[in-house]
């Protein structure tokens, strides 16, 4: 499986790949995570490619992908790294109505901020973007998921934000 989160740095696209490798490897799996970013983190284009499979793994570049997560529209220009059929998961607070995705593709239009809003807790539209990925594609169990997503905020210093972390999780895992 080869998933890529990609938008521009502070929309929390490095740690959505930290929270899904998390994931693949409570599964025992085998993992890569490579983050990436321009010259300035807060604005500048940044994605994270997460690589995981019960046997071995290529490289952790974009190569093959299977799901592209867009948290804004200049993110989309990742597609070209598609397998046929791929999901393309957009933020659609921050993805244009008009824009059309490849027939060849799945896809589905989020509200990612909105939902986070929603739950009170603005930075976690990337974590309601998750949520959603995982509800769809039905990639890990949910609350096999919710502990992934607590330990890596715990292993962050950040735990007292679990329970706003993981009520914006299940409003992305809801929204589909």
């Amino acid at each position: 499986m080869e998933i890529v989160f990609a938008g521009f740095g502070g929309q929390g696209v490095l740690t959505s790949g930290l929270i899904v490798s998390e994931m693949a490897l409570q599964e025992g799996m085998n993992v890569t995570w490579m983050p990436a970013y321009g010259p300035t983190m807060r604005g500048g284009k940044a994605y994270s490619v997460v690589k995981y499979s019960d046997g071995p793994l290529g490289g952790p570049d974009m190569e093959d992908m299977d799901i592209l997560v867009a948290m804004n529209q200049p993110s989309l220009e990742y597609m070209k790294y598609m397998k046929e059929g791929g999901l393309v998961i957009m933020n659609s607070d921050n993805v244009a109505d008009d824009v059309e995705i490849d027939e060849k593709y799945d896809s589905v239009r989020i509200p990612c901020m909105t939902l986070a809003l929603k739950v009170n807790n603005p930075k976690a539209a990337n974590i309601v973007a998750i949520g959603a990925m995982i509800k769809k594609c039905g990639l890990f169990e949910e609350e096999k998921a919710k502990e992934a997503l607590k330990k890596i905020f715990e292993e962050k210093g950040k735990g007292k934000f679990t329970a706003a972390n993981e009520a914006a999780f299940m409003e992305g895992y809801h929204s589909l």
